[in-house]
This record gives C-alpha cells, structure tokens and sequence, in this order.
C-alpha cells in the first residue's frame, strides 16, 4: 500500500509539469567524460613553452593528482589567461567528441532516448512548452527536443550561424505549424555550440567538429573563473531567465543534478523550501542533494536512487526511506514507465 501511495505521488507531481533541471549524471548513460576523465585529458594533452605557463599548469597537475576533482583543483587554482583557455579548449574537444558521437547514434537509433520521450510527455499535456535548464555543455537537451519534435530556444536563433537575443524567447515559438511546442534550454554554464569571435560577438555555430579559427567556446569551466565570466553575455541573460523560470515552475524534476552549483542551487532551494514539490533521480544521491533537501527541512520531495545494485531506494518528505525491490526507478526510461502507463 505504502509503495503504490508513494508512485501516485510520483505520477501526480510529474505530470503536473515540473521544470527539468539537469546535471551531469544526465549525460552518464551517453559516454559523455566525468570530471576525473577530463581532468586526466586536460593533463595529458597540454603543453607550454613559456616557462610561466609550465610553471601554472604543473601546479594544475600536481593539485589534480592529490584531488582527482577538476573543478576542486580549478577552485584552489588562480591560473592565468593561456592556462585557462587551453583548458577550456581541451575540455570543449572532448565532451564535444562524445556528444557527436551520442548524435551520429540517436540518428539511427532514437526509438531508445527517455529525455525525449519525457519532453512529447510534457508537450502533449503541457500547453505546448517545457524548460529544461542544464549545468551541461552537451547538446543532448538540443537532440531531444529535436526527436520530440518541438522548437528549441536557446537564446539564439537556431541558423547555421546563430546570434544570441535576450528577448527570443519570448516569442510564442510552439504555435509554428508543424511542430509540436516550444523548448525552453537554459544553458547556464554554456554550450559546445557557442563562440565568441575576435570582434567579440556572440555566435552560435552547430555541431561543429572543431573550434573555428580566432573563435574561442563560450563554456564555463569549473573553479574560479566561473564566477567573472558569467557576469558577461550570453550568460547574464540566460541566468535572469533561468531564476525566472525556477520562480515560476510549479514543481521540479532533477536528473543526474548533484546541487553542487552557485548559479541554480540557492534559487532552486528558495523555492522548495516554499513547499514546491521536488523529484530528483539519479545513479546516487550526493551528499549535498540530502542536505539541500531532507537536511534543509524541505516539505515535499521524493529523491531516487539506485540501492543494493537491483532496487530503487527513495527518500520521502512523507514516508521516510522507503526501498522497493528489484526495480530501477533511478534510471530515466524506467522512471518514465511509472508516468506514461
């Protein structure tokens, strides 16, 4: 009774239409690099000539061997202007191989994507628009909306050459004929797709293979320049209606998000705390999603994880823990099972 009590719940909240946030662990399933593999990349494959440079990122190295965390080392680390860009264009190289990898294979094989089948979900019920607001750099947001088949906004114009608006989205982009609604993606740390030119303009330029000559990515690395470059456009914008998109959802879904983040966590927590209904599933529950929550007092949440390698295990404002056998509730498809039956 209780188990079947606890998924009516689950049902009823999701399909109230909660706004999506996703971490990392969303991109787990798709080969996309954890922090320690790229972490490992950044060390193996950059090199400097100029002894001050050496110098920096031998301090990088020998931080990321005590630590194994790329953004604890990037944090501890004041590193200077051609350090940090390398790393940001080694960090944009190899998330981007694996996302056009995930890509070439969502084109032939996209019957098995559950973000998109959750989104045709939300857009059927939902007046025609959902928001996703994404930590990621992927562009794995981008390619569900796309097999659901809706339009996407991202801030930019969706050309092969992209130029960033901060009033798009305003537009009642779901009404198109042919589509099926709007996608709001809320890319708050940046994207593969993005680049500033010389001239210093924002430009979006899709699923390139490799970073155009005298463009750098606009993606945010973890440490401390995450805090100065996202006083700057595109980012500005998109955090402003980030915060207005979490003041206004009725409820949340987390997907692989670990609240391990100064730019969504505090407004996130704001509104749960104001008794918003939370879901978060994921592989493991990290520390800091428990405190956030269950220690934070919050009213309403259901937190699911993966337990004894064969159950799902869920934390209840309502019931406590509760473990129910042989399931994978944790993992997206099957938790879709739950919503769409």
């Amino acid at each position: 009774m209780e188990k079947e009590v606890i998924l009516k719940q689950i049902q009823s909240w999701t399909n109230n239409i909660p706004l999506i946030i996703l971490g990392s662990g969303a991109s787990v399933p798709f080969k996309l690099p954890s922090m320690w593999v790229l972490g490992d990349y950044i060390k193996k494959s950059i090199s400097f000539s100029d002894s001050n440079d050496r110098s920096q990122f031998t301090e990088f190295i020998d931080e990321f061997d005590k630590t194994g965390d790329l953004e604890t080392t990037l944090t501890k680390l004041q590193l200077g202007e051609n350090v940090l860009s390398e790393i940001v264009n080694k960090t944009w190289e190899l998330v981007n191989k694996a996302d056009l990898e995930a890509y070439e294979n969502f084109i032939t094989n996209h019957t098995n994507f559950p973000l998109a089948n959750l989104i045709k979900h939300f857009l059927d019920t939902a007046g025609k628009k959902v928001s996703i607001i994404t930590t990621n750099y992927d562009r794995l947001a981008e390619y569900a909306s796309s097999l659901a088949k809706a339009v996407i906004c991202t801030g930019y114009s969706q050309n092969p050459i992209g130029h960033f608006s901060n009033s798009i989205q305003s537009n009642n982009l779901g009404s198109l004929k042919g589509y099926k609604g709007q996608v709001n993606i809320w890319k708050v740390h940046g994207s593969l797709d993005w680049f500033k030119s010389k001239e210093d303009e924002n430009i979006q330029l899709p699923n390139r293979r490799n970073i155009p000559q005298d463009y750098r990515p606009l993606i945010v690395t973890p440490g401390l320049s995450k805090y100065s470059e996202t006083h700057n456009e595109p980012y500005r914008t998109i955090l402003t209606q980030a915060d207005t998109e979490i003041e206004q959802a009725n409820g949340f879904i987390c997907i692989g998000y670990g609240f391990n983040d100064i730019h969504v966590q505090p407004k996130l927590i704001t509104q749960i705390k104001n008794n918003k209904p939370i879901i978060v599933i994921t592989k493991e529950l990290t520390p800091k999603t428990k405190q956030a929550i269950i220690d934070n007092n919050c009213k309403n949440y259901m937190l699911i994880e993966e337990v004894n390698l064969k159950d799902t295990r869920i934390f209840s404002s309502k019931f406590g823990e509760v473990t129910i056998k042989d399931t994978s509730y944790w993992e997206l498809g099957e938790y879709i099972k739950l919503i769409i039956s």
